[in-house]
């Protein structure tokens, strides 16, 4: 286990991945806007191959 925590060296880690309370969630936070901005890029691309695909234009 770590003593501080591993982001922002001032408060004591409490999770076993070394963050503290405050670190815990922000990191939780940054990852789950992360994964949503993936999804919706990825959405944009099905969106867009269907746009070609309806129009005869090749995207592979």
């Amino acid at each position: 286990m770590f003593d501080e925590c591993i982001r922002c060296s001032t408060a004591p880690a409490v999770d076993e991945l070394g963050y503290c309370g405050h670190c815990h969630w922000a990191v939780r936070a940054e990852i789950e806007e992360g994964l949503h901005q993936l999804r919706e890029y990825l959405r944009s691309w099905a969106r867009f191959e269907d746009w070609c695909e309806a129009r005869g234009l090749a995207t592979r």
